[in-house]
């Protein structure tokens, strides 16, 4: 029976002291390895992403040039056509046309036209 209570009372106590040498020991795990480790691989896949995404697509002042030599080539196209050909947003297609005061849709939405006039 001694041995019995000896048993209940020490086991929670060497629980406790298990819990917190686990902790200590996953803590400096954590601030020593883990973080320089995760930081190394974000850092790396951040890299690999954007040299993967930019190469082959038309940069910003690039497709500025790009837009408007689509829409020589074809007066009808779509702000729409034009974002899925340069894999970009309808949004940065529309925005970079209103940065383009020389190019201008005439016309409604289903029959109009673009028409380019030399830069002033």
């Amino acid at each position: 029976m001694c041995r019995a209570f000896l048993a209940r009372r020490t086991a929670p106590s060497i629980m406790k002291s298990i819990k917190g040498v686990i902790q200590n020991d996953t803590q400096g795990d954590t601030q020593d390895g883990t973080q320089g480790v995760a930081k190394d691989v974000t850092q790396d896949v951040t890299q690999d992403v954007t040299q993967g995404v930019t190469q082959g697509v038309p940069q910003d002042e690039e497709l500025d040039g790009w837009i408007e030599k689509q829409i020589r080539n074809n007066p009808q196209v779509s702000t729409e056509d034009l974002a899925k050909l340069s894999n970009r947003s309808s949004k940065t297609t529309k925005r970079h046309l209103v940065k383009m005061p020389h190019i201008r849709y005439v016309g409604s939405g289903y029959s109009g036209h673009w028409e380019v006039h030399d830069k002033e």
